[in-house]
């Protein structure tokens, strides 16, 4: 969260690179990040305090 826009851009796209000789999970909130995943995972917090996947 404390990448500026240019910078997540720029990591997420040094990460697609490098997923082609291996494997990155990333835990963000930064949408171009998100959107330059393979896969996404999702998680809520569910009313009564726990979290629960998508």
């Amino acid at each position: 969260m404390f990448l500026d826009g240019s910078n997540v851009e720029r990591l997420a796209r040094m990460i697609k690179q490098q997923a082609e000789q291996a494997q990155f999970i990333v835990v963000s909130l930064r949408r171009p990040m998100i959107e330059s995943a393979q896969r996404t995972i999702g998680v809520t917090q569910a009313s009564g305090l726990s979290s629960k996947k998508l």
